[in-house]
């Protein structure tokens, strides 16, 4: 099953075994964190974008899917993600292991998230860029820390929106700032530095092995090419 992440022919969702393990273990995962949250309210906030996404992925996936070793990277921050709306970013036993390390004045775990947002995301995007842009030479690298940037501006945006009108009451709780007044910035600042760290390995990684990133051929073109 290991091979299928990084096969670049389209296998159907019925016999890509590891996409379906994915799905099984993220679904198990997000049951087992729904149960008693931090706070329940806070929690079906946070899993707002996460539904999107996941009906985004769905309906998208007969006309344009990533490769197995995109979705692995998407799956890996989701659960991330879930995992720290279960606490509501507060009380995180990932932080208090942080904690017992460095000596931090902050709870540190929604920084960590923000960072793999970029390190897990920006291939995702890299090969979203490639197959729909088509950009030439090198700038797929440049183009991918751009968009996580503003995709990750455009997340603190939604978050303020969603504390402003939908709970005014949490908005602290839910933005997490914990009394950080450059808490956006800094949270954008690490998601760049993530997916500049994704981007260069993605770099040597192709230059060691000498092959081309691995991206899925159209079915069309590959019909084509068959013929």
């Amino acid at each position: 099953m290991l091979h299928q992440l990084f096969i670049n022919d389209q296998i159907p969702f019925r016999r890509n075994g590891l996409l379906q393990g994915l799905i099984i273990s993220y679904v198990i995962f997000w049951v087992w964190m729904s149960i008693e949250p931090y706070n329940s309210f806070g929690w079906w906030l946070e899993n707002l974008l996460i539904f999107a996404a996941g009906v985004t992925l769905l309906v998208t996936y007969r006309g344009f899917h990533f490769t197995n070793l995109s979705y692995l990277q998407i799956v890996l921050f989701l659960a991330l993600h879930t995992f720290g709306a279960h606490y509501s970013y507060n009380t995180n036993p990932v932080d208090k292991l942080i904690h017992s390390l460095f000596e931090f004045p902050r709870d540190e775990y929604d920084r960590v998230v923000h960072f793999c947002y970029g390190l897990l995301i920006a291939y995702p995007i890299r090969e979203l860029i490639i197959r729909l842009m088509k950009p030439s030479g090198s700038w797929a690298y440049y183009l991918t820390p751009a968009l996580v940037l503003g995709s990750g501006a455009f997340y603190e945006l939604i978050e303020m929106w969603t504390a402003f009108i939908v709970a005014p009451d949490i908005g602290t709780l839910f933005l997490g700032t914990q009394g950080d007044p450059w808490d956006a910035q800094h949270d954008m600042a690490v998601a760049l530095y993530g997916s500049i760290i994704a981007m260069i390995v993605t770099a040597v990684v192709k230059v060691v092995t000498n092959k081309p990133v691995v991206v899925r051929q159209p079915v069309e073109q590959r019909r084509t090419e068959a013929h």
